[in-house]
């Protein structure tokens, strides 16, 4: 999809004891240009200790890209397997967002990230990753600017 909005900044975000956070501005403004709906959908990410989420318009794409590919195997008579489709669907859980782009992180996914009181946000371009700031400054394989970015965050916020 050529006309989709990227997800592009970052932010570090205050998380309330129930959960609830506030998707940046700018990530908030590319959900609403991708999809009719504020939700969001989030999962456990693919390979960082983070969570991974994007818009709900996202979903189909993924969905068109998983499914080519399982055309692909089939027509080499290959059976496809059925993981690809049931982490990008199955593994995920909705998160509806209000006006100022306040949502619940879904609390499976919360414990799994580890986030508790503050919230890294980072775009990744068709989505969007969440971080807990001690996971990825604890992190071997997370970029080092990153890093840098999420501790530069933390001082000016007083979060450590």
């Amino acid at each position: 999809m050529a006309d989709r909005e990227l997800f592009e900044g970052f932010a570090l975000q205050a998380v309330d004891q129930k959960g609830r956070v506030a998707i940046p501005a700018d990530l908030r403004a590319a959900a609403e240009r991708n999809s009719d709906v504020r939700q969001i959908v989030v999962g456990v990410h693919a390979e960082d200790p983070c969570l991974s989420a994007h818009d709900t318009g996202w979903s189909r794409t993924k969905y068109e890209r998983i499914d080519k590919l399982d055309q692909q195997a089939l027509d080499r008579g290959e059976q496809p397997s059925v993981r690809p489709k049931r982490r990008a669907f199955g593994m995920v859980e909705k998160a509806p967002y209000d006006d100022s782009g306040r949502f619940v992180l879904p609390p499976f996914f919360r414990a799994k990230a580890k986030i508790q009181k503050w919230a890294f946000f980072v775009g990744s371009g068709d989505t969007f990753d969440i971080w807990a700031p001690d996971e990825l400054l604890a992190s071997e394989t997370a970029d080092p600017e990153l890093k840098e970015i999420c501790l530069y965050l933390m001082q000016q916020k007083g979060a450590m």
